[in-house]
């Protein structure tokens, strides 16, 4: 029965299937993946309704457990359960008659949802950061174990300057630590407890919202009641723009990968476990994972604009549109992890092919060099430009291997090819992976503690001494 209906009356009067498909349809599967949180979220509150005597310790304790025996089953939704919290709401109610009717005493699904949502984002941020920090570990090893190997520079998709694969690596290893900050700065927006702020307007009783957000993990209390309410889609915008600026690096990391391997260029080699074949062509070996790479990149511009075309218009408080941002959440979350998670493996394992890397240089990418050569005798710079430009002939000039490590080797300032700054990124990754950790390691231990079982008034009465029998 929906938690709204009034007993009988609501039995008699249903509600329509089109009406229930409509409103509940696809959120249903989304709300099963909420209904971890859900729980935790309920355990947290029973310990408010207690702490203000409006269940009992026993009842309190005896809601405690029967929530965590339901973390333990396999909780399956249907379209007729509406959503995760009504299912969690009936099963305990189910188990525990009239005390699991006061399970939803001072909370709104609204807040639950926000609670559910939080916890949900938090985990799975806590996994991308993960995933990102191990690609910035395989992008920033590789780029050390190739630092000298030369690598053409392109611009406008022309040859332009000598470069390296340690300066190509690192550039991206560098743009997704930028993306660290980023995601750091959402955290600290996720990281607040809206638990208490019923359905924006507060709750006739003195809820302690300090200690529910304690319980939960969560750094604070986020204030405002109404802006609970309306920080709902506002804080899945700002996350999904950071997972987007994410999603742009991977996805020029993807297609750098998918031009510089193919028969053009031949500079790397994609291991073949991450490739896959035709189904006419024998000889073909497909960069499929870098192609779905880069077209799940594209979905992002889609979710920032159905977000903000749905929140711009609506007023103060919740509205039934605000059920909408699930999706796009879910699915920038998704495939910004998953996306993650198959690149770090294919970047440790790629091939370089350091003799077609060579081979690609000729005697244009050196022009910027010889006019540099010139500045150095005391000839001005614009016209060392013209004289340089009026005498190019590349088409005959020999390039030697020696010259091109030469001409690396002089970029030699912060961040060249010559000096790509490779071991200060590894040291700003170990402490990002350790401060990461430690955030990760709080949020655990949070709804680890939630999960423990404790001893109910009647099992504390079976478990106590006989008189007489003390030691």
């Amino acid at each position: 029965m929906k938690t709204w209906m009034t007993g009988e009356e609501g039995e008699k009067t249903g509600i329509d299937k089109l009406v229930e498909n409509f409103t509940a349809g696809a959120d249903v599967g989304y709300d099963q993946r909420l209904a971890e949180y859900d729980i935790y979220g309920s355990i947290a509150h029973v310990h408010a309704l207690e702490n203000l005597e409006l269940v009992t310790s026993l009842e309190a304790k005896k809601l405690r457990n029967e929530l965590r025996k339901l973390l333990k089953k396999d909780i399956s939704l249907n379209i007729g359960d509406e959503d995760i919290h009504s299912k969690v709401e009936n099963e305990i109610t189910e188990a525990l008659g009239e005390l699991g009717k006061k399970l939803h005493t001072a909370r709104s699904r609204n807040d639950q949802v926000l609670v559910d949502i939080r916890l949900f984002t938090k985990a799975e941020l806590f996994r991308i950061v993960r995933e990102m920090l191990n690609l910035v570990e395989s992008l920033l090893y590789f780029g050390s174990s190739q630092s000298d190997t030369p690598m053409v520079g392109f611009t406008h998709y022309r040859k332009a300057m000598p470069s390296s694969v340690g300066l190509w690596a690192g550039s991206y290893g560098e743009a997704l630590l930028d993306d660290l900050t980023l995601l750091e700065a959402n955290l600290e927006l996720i990281d607040q407890s809206p638990l208490g702020a019923g359905a924006g307007y507060g709750v006739p009783v003195n809820l302690d919202r300090e200690l529910t957000a304690e319980i939960l993990g969560f750094d604070k209390v986020q204030n405002n009641a109404i802006y609970v309410m309306n920080s709902r889609g506002k804080f899945e915008f700002n996350l999904i723009s950071a997972l987007a600026s994410v999603q742009l690096d991977l996805s020029r990391l993807a297609s750098d990968l998918i031009d510089f391997s193919n028969g053009e260029f031949n500079f790397f080699e994609i291991p073949e476990e991450f490739t896959t074949g035709s189904s006419i062509m024998p000889q073909k070996k497909n960069p499929d994972v870098l192609e779905l790479v880069r077209g799940r990149s594209a979905s992002f511009s889609g979710h920032l604009s159905n977000l903000f075309s749905l929140l711009h218009g609506l007023r103060s408080g919740y509205s039934r549109d605000l059920q909408e941002t699930k999706k796009s959440l879910f699915e920038s979350l998704g495939d910004t992890g998953d996306s993650l998670a198959v690149l770090a493996p294919l970047v440790s394992a790629l091939g370089v092919n350091e003799e077609e890397l060579i081979n690609a240089f000729s005697g244009e990418v050196f022009a910027t060099d010889k006019v540099f050569e010139l500045v150095k005798e005391g000839v001005p710079f614009r016209e060392a430009y013209r004289r340089v430009k009026n005498n190019l002939d590349s088409k005959t000039e020999e390039v030697s291997e020696k010259l091109i490590k030469e001409s690396i080797g002089s970029r030699e300032h912060l961040g060249g090819p010559g000096n790509p700054g490779l071991d200060e990124k590894k040291a700003s990754l170990e402490r990002a992976k350790k401060k990461w950790a430690e955030r990760e390691s709080r949020f655990v231990d949070s709804l680890k503690e939630l999960r423990k079982p404790e001893a109910s008034g009647e099992e504390y009465e079976n478990q106590k001494p006989e008189a007489g029998n003390h030691e």
